[in-house]
């Protein structure tokens, strides 16, 4: 059935099985009943034999029950005859002729035809030796027992359209409550992202309407952290603008070249840092977006890479920045997904690391994982929020460093889509910070080259 409607289909299908179903039990209601006729009248034929003999009376030749109901239904006697005697023509108005009775018919049930009918027979013989048949047509038999048969079959028919009817009520009934719940969806508002009523829902329902309920949730936490973000952006974005702004006032009315030079490179140094926070911003975005598409790298190659770009400022604030282990890894990723999730990790470290400290980067494999890991000896994260450290344009209160606050959040973002985990965590052993990002392999950032 090539129907949408679960309803329709259900319904379908029940009343086709009903069907089927009513019509075979309809079928062997019948035959039983016809079979059971036909064992009936077998047993009327013998009990009748039987009060013959009992009664010690010659046999007529057409001795019927009654001639009563002779007269009232002359095809549904039962005539008794002695074997061997010749054949008879009916009484007026009767259908039939008895045919002659061989005289060797054994003992017992017998079928015999004759001048064009068919007759059942009891054959016994008597205590003075005489042999008796006690018989009937079979045609007669036959409409009995049909008759018989057509009446158990009738509440069997009857039944069938009565349970389709039913049957469709019930199964409409049964999904009532979705209907009801499509219902309740479609009359709220944009905005209303509250619960669905599982307290009232069938058990084969109640989990979809957790789905339901879990997407709901995710989707007005993504709402609210977008709105969030929104806020904070703005937010981040109004103090570099306001401060250009001044300073673009402030040289304007700048009256000797000096201070006017000193002032303009205020200003392009306030662009600047507008610019690299509207490159985060764009980076963010993109990154959970989930648009780039994929490409096969070497992710030692791009460690490399940023140790490389990242030297000449480890080196103008005195820092050690190394490589501990760098083991070959080959990955499937979008081209700089991978190399911003680094870049972001190692400036983080260099950014918050003091003069004369260490940075070491490690790659490795590890139990089936791939595993980035930078560790710093910085002042460390205070207790409670090393989590909140990947909430966007979150900063650690009290450190002198400027940033947007975006690098770990894109770090996170990178992560998640990639099918990994990233973690910041104090050193236990030392002062300072472990950085730490894993991906089983087989995931989209940890699939190895063939």
């Amino acid at each position: 059935m090539n129907n949408k409607s679960l309803r329709r289909q259900l319904s379908g299908w029940i009343a086709v099985v009903t069907i089927v179903s009513g019509i075979a039990a309809g079928v062997c209601s019948f035959f039983l009943a016809f079979q059971e006729a036909q064992e009936l009248q077998d047993d009327q034929l013998h009990q009748v034999a039987l009060l013959v003999g009992r009664s010690g009376k010659a046999v007529e030749p057409w001795g019927g029950i009654t001639k009563a109901e002779e007269e009232r239904d002359p095809d549904a006697r039962i005539i008794i005859r002695s074997l061997g005697s010749p054949a008879r023509p009916g009484r007026p108005g009767l259908s039939a002729s008895l045919p002659a009775i061989p005289s060797n018919l054994p003992e017992g049930f017998q079928t015999i035809s004759g001048q064009g009918d068919i007759w059942r027979l009891f054959v016994r013989t008597l205590p003075s030796g005489t042999r008796i048949a006690v018989g009937q047509l079979t045609a007669v038999r036959n409409e009995t027992a049909r008759d018989s048969g057509l009446r158990t079959l009738i509440p069997v028919l009857l039944l069938v359209p009565f349970l389709i009817v039913l049957t469709a009520w019930i199964v409409r009934r049964s999904l009532s409550p979705v209907t009801e719940l499509s219902h309740l969806l479609d009359q709220r508002g944009d905005t209303n992202l509250t619960k669905l009523p599982e307290f009232d829902v069938p058990e084969e329902i109640r989990p979809f309407v957790a789905s339901i309920n879990g997407l709901m949730r995710r989707l007005a936490e993504a709402l609210e952290q977008q709105r969030r973000f929104i806020a904070d952006a703005a937010h981040e974005l109004r103090s570099p603008i306001t401060a250009l702004t001044l300073q673009a006032e402030n040289l304007e009315r700048s009256a000797s070249p000096q201070e006017r030079s000193e002032r303009l490179h205020q200003l392009k140094n306030g662009l600047t840092r507008t610019r690299a926070l509207l490159n985060q911003l764009l980076s963010l975005a993109r990154q959970q977006s989930g648009v780039v598409a994929a490409a096969e790298l070497r992710l030692d190659h791009v460690v490399r890479q940023v140790l490389e770009d990242m030297m000449p400022v480890a080196a103008a604030k005195g820092i050690d920045l190394g490589c501990e282990r760098l083991d070959e890894v080959a990955v499937t990723a979008p081209g700089d997904a991978l190399a911003i999730l680094v870049r972001n990790a190692v400036d983080n470290a260099v950014r918050y690391t003091p003069a004369g400290g260490t940075v070491d980067v490690e790659l490795y494999r590890e139990a089936g994982e791939v595993i980035f890991q930078v560790t710093d000896t910085g002042p460390g994260i205070p207790a409670g929020e090393e989590e909140r450290l990947f909430e966007p344009f979150y900063r650690v209160v009290g450190t002198d460093e400027t940033g947007s606050g975006l690098g770990l959040a894109i770090v996170r973002s990178i992560a998640d889509r990639l099918g990994g985990a990233v973690t910041l965590q104090n050193r236990q052993n030392g002062t300072g910070s472990r950085f730490r990002y894993t991906c089983r392999q087989g995931s989209e950032a940890c699939s190895r080259k063939h």
